[in-house]
């Protein structure tokens, strides 16, 4: 009778065992689709009998879970920079359409160029100065329009920035509680599941590097930086400004690049977009600034000089928290050619003896020399003591693309004539000039200039704006005088084989430091005169040179003022392009890893079939058993 007990016995131990493999194919079918979920298998050993006694059957040993840590980390890998790469290409693809579309500043500022040129061709026509008020219009327009598509990018990230750590610390805490959880039921498989759903989620938010204990529980950390061991987990907190991640009450830094997750990706994209933001900021300080030069270079219809066209922020300078001396500093652009396009901002420093000036983005310094003292085409002054060790932040262009506005209110506000017309013959009382010379004197085309050419007669700037006549002595020598003082030279000049120069002096303002220049020519004799007089409302000649500001080389550090815009332009664009190819390959690293990773611990479910088939057939062999036992035990009975 004990045979056929112990026959029951063993076949009823494979009953258990095949009901076990039963019971986890169907949990393996189940859970084929879930996040972090290892295929499970049910391990069994034979049960050894007594010594000299058969085996008793089988008995099931833990189930174990199909998991490679080393795919796994594959994929955490992939996820990271994938979530990153796909958050880039998002938000500097919207950034650069910013240029392109409401916001496309470059044909807004070609077509207002255009129209200063109609203008200079006919500078009497009403309705094309207003055509050109209009056009500054659009301008600013456009600038605010492309700052705002910045800004909502820089405002979307930072919100992702916020909303992801959020979700990181709630990970690592669900991370905390499986790892007591495991204390308890070691490599527990369900547990397992559970950690393996949360890393793979966390991958995506920032990269994680995972040592594994020997109770199944783990240690996490990113770039250095423990973020969960077996005290539990360190609350991650977001800076806004600028953009960072740091990690428990020590404020660990988080050492997190624009390619580390999520929330890498969004500090990429708040870097990019401030540094997108403060180039759009700087050209439109080049722009209003250059144009409100040329704007100060001529007069208006009315015979006034003409005033700036367009209003945007000045340079703001701001001390660094642990200054010690009492140093103060103020800026203004004082030569917007030489403002480098990338707009910084820069970091004065204070060494002990000298100041300098470092580019925030590019890195380049500059010594701070000169009177007044300055770098990059700004002009400082400084008022106070400076400590060694003492530094301010300077930004030329605070918010400048959004600030920018056209002051100019009337047609008769654009001046696009000369401050000077020279016309050869004496200047009349009626205003009319009388041409009694015995020579010849010709005039070339006039200039602006820092730099009045060799042998010209200067006219200092307390004369700008008189009637002035330029009085010839000999064939080769003249004066400079008033109309209203004709004896009384204020300056001299020569005339060479190349013609000589006549430079008059800005006054105080916005082209103070440059001086009209009018070239002459000719076979002038003694006595003979070239009057200069203000441009009136038919010269355009100020205005043909305030159009050539758009082409004219110089006119930026990029090269032209287009150049400048353009290269903002393309250079968004290249970055736009390259992470939508890095979102692409990534995308692809990910399905390459998670493919890895299935075939290593992932549910097949053909092979679950095959395996579901196997555990059927041996369990209802196993009931056969059960069954012939059975009978044989029911035909002893009947026997006996």
């Amino acid at each position: 009778m004990s045979g056929i007990a112990n026959a029951i016995n063993t076949a009823l131990s494979g009953l258990q065992l095949f009901e076990a493999g039963i019971t986890t194919v169907s949990n393996n079918l189940a859970n084929a689709t879930t996040n972090g979920y290892a295929a499970e298998t049910v391990n069994a050993t034979t049960a050894v009998g007594a010594p000299g006694k058969p085996g008793t059957g089988v008995q099931a040993a833990q189930i174990s879970r199909a998991a490679t840590g080393f795919a796994a980390a594959q994929l955490r890998n992939a996820n990271a920079a994938n979530a990153a790469a796909s958050a880039q290409s998002t938000a500097l693809t919207n950034i650069s359409n910013a240029l392109t579309n409401n916001g496309n500043i470059q044909t807004a500022i070609n077509q207002f160029f255009q129209d200063i040129s109609g203008l200079a061709a006919n500078p009497t026509s009403s309705a094309q100065r207003q055509t050109v008020l209009a056009d500054a219009q659009t301008v600013t327009s456009s600038f605010r329009s492309a700052a705002g598509v910045i800004n909502d990018s820089i405002t979307g990230a930072s919100t992702t920035l916020t909303q992801s750590v959020t979700s990181a610390n709630n990970l690592l805490s669900q991370l905390a509680t499986i790892n007591k959880s495991l204390v308890q039921a070691p490599n527990q498989p369900s547990l397992l599941d559970q950690q393996q759903a949360a890393l793979n989620s966390l991958s995506q938010l920032l990269p994680v590097s995972v040592l594994p204990q020997e109770n199944g529980s783990v240690i996490v950390t990113t770039g250095g930086t423990v973020l969960l061991d077996q005290s539990g987990a360190q609350a991650l907190k977001a800076a806004a400004n600028p953009p960072a991640v740091t990690a428990g009450n020590n404020a660990t830094p988080a050492s997190l690049g624009n390619a580390d997750g999520a929330i890498g990706g969004a500090i990429g994209t708040i870097q990019s977009g401030t540094a997108a933001l403060q180039s759009l900021s700087t050209l439109g300080v080049i722009f209003a600034t250059q144009v409100n030069t040329a704007q100060a270079e001529g007069l208006t219809p009315a015979g006034t000089p003409g005033q700036a066209l367009f209003n945007v922020p000045g340079p703001s300078v701001a001390a660094a928290p642990g200054n010690t001396g009492t140093a103060g500093i103020t800026a203004q652009i004082a030569n917007a050619a030489a403002l480098p396009t990338d707009g910084g901002p820069f970091t004065l420093a204070y060494n002990g003896t000298s100041w300098t000036a470092t580019n925030q983005v590019s890195h380049q310094n500059y010594a701070v020399t000169g009177t007044p003292p300055g770098f990059a085409g700004i002009a400082l002054a400084f008022s106070g003591t400076p400590a060694a060790g003492d530094s301010f932040t300077l930004n030329p262009a605070p918010n400048a693309a959004t600030g920018i506005a056209v002051t100019a209110v009337a047609p008769g506000d654009i001046a696009a004539a000369d401050p000077y017309v020279g016309t050869p013959g004496t200047l009349q009382s009626n205003g009319a000039t009388a041409n009694t010379n015995a020579g010849t004197i010709n005039t070339g085309a006039d200039s602006v200039t820092a730099t009045p050419a060799s042998g010209a007669a200067v006219v200092p700037a307390s004369y700008y704006g008189q009637n002035l006549q330029l009085n010839f002595t000999s064939a080769t020598v003249y004066t400079v005088s008033t109309a209203a003082a004709p004896g009384t030279a204020i300056a001299s000049g020569t005339l060479g084989a190349n013609g000589g120069n006549v430079a008059i002096a800005y006054p105080a303002g916005a082209a103070a430091g440059q001086f009209w220049q009018l070239p002459i020519s000719g076979a002038p004799v003694a006595g003979d005169v070239l009057s200069l007089t203000p441009g009136g409302a038919s010269s355009g000649s100020n205005a043909q040179r305030l159009a050539s500001l758009w082409t004219t080389p110089g006119t930026s550090t990029a090269g032209t003022l287009e150049q400048a815009v353009i290269g903002l332009s393309t250079g968004l664009g290249a970055n736009a392009q390259a992470a939508q190819q890095l979102a692409s390959a990534t995308a692809g690293q990910v399905t390459t890893t998670t493919n890895n990773l299935q075939a290593v611990a992932g549910v097949s479910t053909d092979q679950q079939a095959v395996t579901l088939t196997t555990y059927q057939q041996a369990y209802q062999a196993a009931a056969q058993a059960i069954s012939a036992a059975h009978t044989m035990f029911e035909s002893l009975l009947t026997s006996v």
